[in-house]
């Protein structure tokens, strides 16, 4: 039996001029408990095709009882640019831990 795992459809992108980013809103389906917010950072990234060090998951939001979410990702064009827009809480929240280990 094939063991299913989390599906990602991207539901709008909009680019952000002024900000320098891709701001993406997305619907994820899974089939146990909600996806760790790293695992869905770096397969978004690789929907769309940005390094996931770049990729910032703002917020996943889970309907009760359903195995369905929808979340919103900021996806930029440099780091620098992110550290400047980001909050470090965020920022950190998507690092993961032997990164922030080393810094």
């Amino acid at each position: 039996m094939e063991k299913k795992t989390m599906d990602i459809n991207i539901i709008e992108k909009k680019e952000n001029k002024l900000l320098e980013r891709l701001e993406v809103r997305f619907e994820l389906e899974y089939p146990a408990a909600t996806p760790q917010r790293l695992a869905v950072r770096s397969k978004l990234a690789a929907l769309i095709n940005y390094d996931e060090s770049l990729v910032i998951i703002k917020k996943i939001h889970q309907e009760a009882g359903m195995r369905k979410s929808t979340g919103l990702a900021h996806a930029y064009k440099s780091a620098e640019i992110l550290q400047q827009v980001e909050p470090k809480y965020l920022i950190k929240r998507n690092t993961p831990p032997e990164q922030e280990e080393k810094a």
